[in-house]
């Protein structure tokens, strides 16, 4: 099976998911300052969720630049991966216009842990593909920050059912920014 067309279906699903996302950005009706003030939990909402879905595009572009090949396992569990994310304009959208409330927020997490999860699970599975000793499943043991992350999503969403949503919004934030840090300051590498 070829994977350039997996990645072209995927480069164009995160194209439509990004562009849904701003397409929720709404004009104030009245042009003044304090209406774009009122605006910022969509802004922020927006900017972290656009955060997100660029670095699980990168990480995904990054992962199968290695790849060598796939199968049927790996499209399903893509596309499943393409459904989780397809769904964060949504969650975005209803945390943003409702000041993140507990719900919007525990269900926000949820679904960047469920894609957390589903991308393991890809990651995993085409280390099988390629098999035990391959280069590629060499490149991809461990991922320690995929399981920091993991754990930090599910601490927001236990913050954010007891009551303090917005320290587990910042919480996405800051494990969001994590991201940016390399590899090799979670990992043990020779």
């Amino acid at each position: 099976m070829n994977k350039n067309r997996l990645e072209a279906f995927t480069d164009g699903v995160y194209a439509i998911i990004i562009t849904i996302m701003v397409l929720e950005l709404k004009v104030p009706h009245s042009p003044t300052l304090g209406s774009y003030v009122e605006m910022w939990p969509v802004f922020i909402s927006y900017a972290v969720s656009f955060l997100f879905v660029g670095l699980n595009w990168a990480n995904h572009h990054h992962l199968f630049q290695t790849v060598s090949k796939i199968n049927n396992r790996v499209l399903w569990i893509n596309m499943f991966n393409l459904f989780v994310l397809s769904l964060v304009p949504f969650a975005t959208a209803a945390m943003g216009e409702n000041s993140f409330k507990s719900i919007t927020v525990t269900i926000y997490a949820s679904l960047l842990t469920l894609s957390i999860i589903v991308y393991m699970v890809l990651v995993n599975l085409l280390c099988r593909v390629h098999g035990k000793g391959s280069a590629f499943s060499n490149q991809f043991r461990g991922r320690s920050k995929s399981y920091i992350s993991l754990c930090l999503n599910i601490i927001a969403i236990v913050i954010s059912i007891i009551g303090f949503p917005k320290v587990a919004f910042l919480l996405i934030v800051l494990t969001s920014f994590a991201w940016f840090i390399p590899n090799h300051i979670f990992e043990n590498r020779p």
